[in-house]
């Protein structure tokens, strides 16, 4: 019997620019340290869909909807081929299909740090499954919030000189609140495509600037036409708490909820 051996971090490293080939899950099967690379830089609905990653990023970008483990991977390739006109209809063309993903990732967030976020999400889906999209919405909304203030804050953040240190912590006392540093980091990734290891959580803040879409409540300012936190908050309409948007906060607290859960793991994991 062949005794199997431990893959280096430099073996999974050196995985890193194969992570979205079209044959990599086939290819993960047997190669451990592409299989460990896999896991770590990409959420499961991107794994094998043979898509760009900068694709993907264009859609939670351009769009505000979120990608990084929701939806499921079909839907996923049938947003990235739409006109962005069109993306809506194609996500509430497959409504029940992301509603069943986001209950299958809600059971997997499991650590005791995410249980109580958990519930409220499950019943913001109870809510919009029974037809109350606009119960749904404000839960929603609520619970999305600390999640992408969270999100926001990069866990380990790096620079390549002093200067760039310097020049991002002047931009972050620019910004009032946690929420805008999401916005900086996707300034700073510029027009180049993402590395590999930076795209998936650009693609997981990406959606953030558009759900804190600035806006007063105003009696002749125009409300946003994506979610919004702050129009759901200061003047809450029913044509702004529509299914559509309801839809894209449950999918946003989903998708920073099973990041979170991942993340939880890694502390248990480096605490053990």
């Amino acid at each position: 019997m062949t005794e199997r051996r431990n893959i280096t971090l430099r073996e999974i490293l050196d995985q890193f620019d194969h992570v979205d080939d079209a044959d990599v899950l086939e290819k993960a099967k047997t190669n451990r340290a592409l299989s460990a690379a896999l896991r770590l830089i990409r959420p499961e609905n991107w794994r094998g869909c043979g898509l760009r990653p900068e694709e993907i990023l264009l859609v939670a970008v351009d769009s505000g909807i979120p990608v990084v483990w929701v939806p499921p991977t079909p839907v996923l390739k049938a947003l990235v081929a739409a006109a962005p006109r069109d993306r809506m209809d194609v996500l509430m063309a497959s409504e029940a299909e992301v509603v069943a993903q986001c209950r299958l990732l809600l059971d997997e967030c499991s650590d005791s740090w995410v249980s109580e976020l958990r519930t409220l999400i499950g019943r913001s889906l109870d809510a919009y499954q029974a037809g109350f999209h606009e119960a749904a919405m404000a839960l929603a909304v609520a619970v999305g919030e600390p999640l992408a203030q969270w999100a926001s804050v990069p866990r380990v953040q790096t620079f390549e000189s002093s200067q760039a240190e310097q020049e991002w912590e002047e931009k972050r006392k620019k910004r009032k609140y946690r929420y805008m540093l999401a916005e900086i980091e996707l300034d700073a990734a510029g027009p180049d495509a993402p590395k590999p290891v930076k795209v998936h959580r650009n693609a997981l803040i990406a959606p953030i600037p558009k759900f804190f879409t600035p806006f007063h409540g105003g009696q002749d300012e125009k409300i946003p036409d994506t979610v919004s936190r702050h129009a759901t908050v200061h003047r809450p309409t029913v044509e702004h708490l529509s299914k559509e948007n309801a839809l894209l906060a449950v999918m946003l607290c989903v998708s920073l909820l099973r990041q979170q859960q991942d993340w939880a793991e890694e502390i248990r994991d480096y605490d053990a």
